[in-house]
């Protein structure tokens, strides 16, 4: 996701914090994870982990994909793994994502084939670039892919 020292990094769905943690460390002391997620009890879980380990670069937040409590332009990177599939109005929460999303700020998608909501690759390239976004790194397998894109200049959403 090229997190560096100092940037803000917005998480969809972060369940118990597998990869909020690693962004975090990426970010760096003078950078900060903000972790969304509609499910109250992944949140409180995220926040009992934050707090124990003492990590003080990550805020966990009950949010929706289609309401993210930050203003535009001000996040670095998102990223959403295993997440994008499971939400109904796919669209609608890519826009929010890029309405938060610095012009230079990259979105990355992730997703496993034992996931149930599983997409092929195609499918999600398309969502993204139906909403703003193109593609500019694809990487994985068939298993396991990761998807990274930039915004393109002008929406067609």
């Amino acid at each position: 996701m090229d997190i560096q020292e100092g940037m803000k990094i917005l998480e969809v769905g972060p369940g118990t914090g597998f990869c909020t943690f690693e962004a975090a460390q990426c970010a760096g002391s003078s950078g900060h994870v903000y972790a969304v997620d509609i499910e109250p009890k992944a949140i409180a879980k995220l926040n009992e982990r934050i707090k124990q380990r003492g990590i003080e670069n990550i805020t966990a937040k009950i949010a929706s994909a289609y309401e993210i409590p930050f203003p535009d332009d001000s996040m670095d990177r998102a990223f959403m793994i295993g997440v994008l599939p499971e939400v109904p109005d796919k669209q609608r929460a890519l826009r929010e994502i890029r309405r938060v999303l610095k012009e230079e700020g990259l979105l990355t998608l992730a997703e496993c084939l034992i996931d149930p909501d599983y997409p092929r690759r195609k499918t999600e390239i398309g969502w993204c670039r139906d909403t703003g976004f193109e593609l500019i790194g694809s990487y994985g397998s068939t298993f396991f892919y990761v998807l990274i894109f930039k915004l393109i200049e002008e929406a067609t959403s």
